[in-house]
Formats: structure tokens, sequence, C-alpha cells
């Protein structure tokens, strides 16, 4: 059988972890183990992840930030297979068997499935607008340079072999914000194999509880994670090749220029370097950038017309099908539009 170590970070979320915890408990291919790592919580959440007893194994740290909870969760994880998933997420019953047996069939080390963005409450479902991954992204582009240009991935959507993880490294600590891209990437520029399911379902709560979005000062973290993760990728290409290729593509910079025109917005810019070759990217072929940009809100105006959504085509979203249908109902949910 398939060993999965689930890994949970978990940080005031009392209202809503012991979901997570159920819908993991639940899956037809059982845990080997569930890993809640508590980052410093103020609220009740250790009395209820206590109340599972030897169901689930706990960690406490002070706060430290998301980083730091999922590695010292992967530090005590056993597991051949690891499953970051987060406290107020869900997914299908059948994601931890299908997912496994996907790995294992096609001797890949990280797989991803179907995942959409919804409002979950007393067991009532609204969905955003569509399910993304109904497919993989398009072949006309390599996973590495669709994600560095217009496409995004969670890691709750995904399973990952613990060898892989142990071969790149761990998560970042110094940010708490696209720690979880950067990883990715060092995956891909790793050679890890990535394949496709499309059998699972991952369910992305968009009900505000206590989530570090909310904040602004948090805020100001994210941008300032978003254009390290950026400054990173230009730094790491001057002796990468594969990079290299990708941060010469338009859309690439246009991130870089939607990424340095927030540090300005915010006033986060200094006379440091920290951001140097962000800021030159930024302001070379500035009148080529900012026509991409309005072409590319221009297509995502038509796509909304059309397909009742903004999302490229890199996320081959869709409505939900039968079977989807089938597996939210297994979770017991009622879908409202």
């Amino acid at each position: 059988m398939n060993k999965v170590s689930v890994i949970i970070p978990n940080f005031n979320r009392a209202a809503i972890i012991g979901e997570t915890i159920e819908n993991m408990l639940s899956q037809t291919l059982p845990p080997h183990e569930v890993i809640i790592v508590d980052d410093g919580s103020t609220d009740d959440s250790i009395d209820v992840i206590r109340k599972y007893g030897n169901k689930v194994i706990l960690i406490q740290q002070e706060n430290a930030g998301p980083g730091a909870a999922r590695n010292a969760g992967l530090k005590g994880a056993t597991g051949e297979f690891i499953q970051f998933m987060d406290s107020d997420d869900l997914a299908s019953l059948n994601k931890l068997e299908v997912q496994s047996k996907t790995l294992v069939a096609n001797n890949a080390d990280i797989v991803l499935g179907p995942w959409l963005k919804a409002w979950i409450a007393h067991k009532v479902m609204k969905l955003e607008d569509v399910v993304l991954q109904q497919k993989a992204p398009p072949s006309k582009r390599s996973d590495l340079l669709w994600f560095l240009t217009d496409w995004s991935m969670v890691f709750q959507q995904c399973l990952v072999r613990r060898s892989m993880l142990e071969k790149v490294g761990t998560y970042r600590e110094d940010i708490k914000y696209f720690e979880d891209g950067d990883l990715f990437i060092r995956i891909l520029l790793a050679g890890g194999k990535l394949v496709y399911e499309a059998q699972t379902l991952t369910f992305y709560r968009l009900n505000d509880f206590g989530k570090l979005t909310g904040e602004g000062q948090i805020n100001i973290g994210r941008v300032h994670a978003q254009s390290t993760f950026y400054q990173d990728i230009i730094n790491r290409a001057v002796t990468d090749t594969t990079l290299k290729d990708c941060i010469n593509h338009p859309d690439f910079k246009l991130n870089v220029f939607k990424a340095f025109s927030d540090l300005k917005e915010n006033n986060l810019l200094d006379n440091s370097d920290k951001y140097s070759e962000l800021s030159r990217m930024a302001q070379k072929d500035g009148i080529k950038i900012k026509l991409n940009r309005f072409n590319k809100k221009a297509q995502a105006a038509i796509s909304q017309k059309i397909r009742g959504h903004r999302w490229p085509n890199s996320y081959q979203a869709g409505g939900l099908s039968q079977y989807q249908k089938v597996l939210i109902n297994e979770l017991g949910f009622n879908l409202i539009k």
C-alpha cells in the first residue's frame, strides 16, 4: 500500500481545522500519518486537534510562517508521498488513492489534478466560477515556462514524492508568500516529472477564516515576496540557460512589470539594489510590455463574455462534470448557484 504523509500547517483555524482533519482521515486510501503543525495559534486550535488523539501527530512551534511549519512537518514525515494540505481546504475522498497510484504508474515525482475555488460553510458549497485544470496545460509551452508566464498551481491539488523534496530542499522560510512557487520551480529545474490526473477534485476555500491575505500589513509582505520571487528567477537565469529562455518571454516580462508596479504603488522601493534587476527589466521595452498588458486584459474580457470566466487557456477551465458533482455529493455538500 502506498504510504502518504499528510502535512497540515495551522494558525488560528479552530473553527475549521477539524473539518480538514476529518476530510483527510476519511480518504479511501487512509493516510500513513496526518501531521498537524500548529504555528503558534492563540485560539482553541490545540484543543480541537488534541481531540483526535493518536489519529494525528501534533507538532507545536512558535509562529514562524507557513514555510517553517511545512518544513517541521516534512522533517518528521515517514511516508513515500507527501500531501501538503492547507488547514482550511478540502479534497475529494479519492485524492490520496488516485494520486499515489498515478505517481507509481507513471514513475513520476509530482501529480496534479483539478481544483476549484468555492465558499464552503455548513455543508453548503458555492463555486466562484469554474473548475481549474480540467486538463493539463497545453503542450505548446513547457510546465516551467507556463508557470513563469501565464499559470499557477496550488500544492493542495498535488501529491509529491518525498524523495524529490529531499533532493531539492525544503521550503523557504524568509517569505510567507510565493514559497510554494519557489519550491515548484526547484522541482521542475531538478528534472521532476510532472503528470496530470482528472479523477480527483481539490477545494480551495474562499471564506476568510483568518486568512493572512486579509490583512493590509501582510499584503505588503505579499508584494515583497512576489518581487523577491521574480528577482531570484532573473538572478538564477544568469547561470541557468533554461531560465534564461523563460525570462525573455513577453509574458514573464509582463509579470515582472506588474511586480515592479506594485512596489512603486506601495512606496516600497528604496535606494538599495535589492530589486535592481527587477527594476531594469520592468523599465526596459516599457511600451511593448504595456501593449501586452492591454492585449491580455482585452483577451480576458472576451473570455468573460464568451466563456463566463477570465481564466487563461493554461488553466483549462470548465464547468463541473457529472462525475465531479458525484465527488462533491460524496462529501455531503449541497451545491448552490
